[in-house]
């Protein structure tokens, strides 16, 4: 069965549905399953579970977990650097688990941090006006990845305050 072939898969363009609707759709729908968004030079992965986003990952730009630890000083580049060199050796281990057994970073600190990365990334997408979107419903998180519950109402008022920001800024 083809891409285009996929049963129940919601689809479209971007310029027509903005990423904060679709969003809505699902939370409405209580919809579990994958958004998939594309736009030139860039592809992100939004997963939801009963219509609240849990995870997501971006090929563009994005603020990663271990910046923001050394943003908000509880570690050092160096810590950083030497957990990224750790990681490289042994792909599949998560930058997270490596600081915390490390004790560069508590588990309460990590989660923090992931969960601000994650909903940066979601910020980002919420701005985007053109690409195309599908859904495929069903399809969930790794096992491996750090889920978070949040609160979508919550993230797109805070999404669309910053986007203001930046263009009055």
């Amino acid at each position: 069965m083809s891409d285009q072939e996929i049963p129940g898969a919601l689809r479209g363009e971007l310029a027509h549905f903005f990423p904060s609707e679709i969003l809505q759709l699902l939370q409405l729908a209580q919809a579990t399953g994958r958004l998939e968004l594309e736009r030139p030079g860039e592809r992100a992965e939004l997963y939801v579970e009963r219509g609240r986003p849990v995870f997501a990952r971006t090929s563009g730009a994005a603020v990663s977990t271990g910046q923001i630890l050394v943003h908000r000083g509880i570690i050092t580049r160096e810590a950083l650097q030497r957990a990224l060199a750790e990681q490289s050796a042994h792909p599949g281990q998560r930058l997270g688990a490596l600081l915390v057994a490390a004790g560069a970073a508590s588990r309460e600190e990590m989660q923090s941090a992931v969960n601000e990365s994650l909903r940066r990334v979601i910020f980002g997408l919420l701005l985007w006006r053109e690409g195309t979107f599908r859904f495929l419903p069903g399809e969930q998180v790794g096992a491996e990845d750090v889920k978070l519950d949040l609160d979508l109402d919550r993230l797109i008022l805070e999404g669309l305050r910053q986007a203001d920001e930046a263009r009055a800024g």
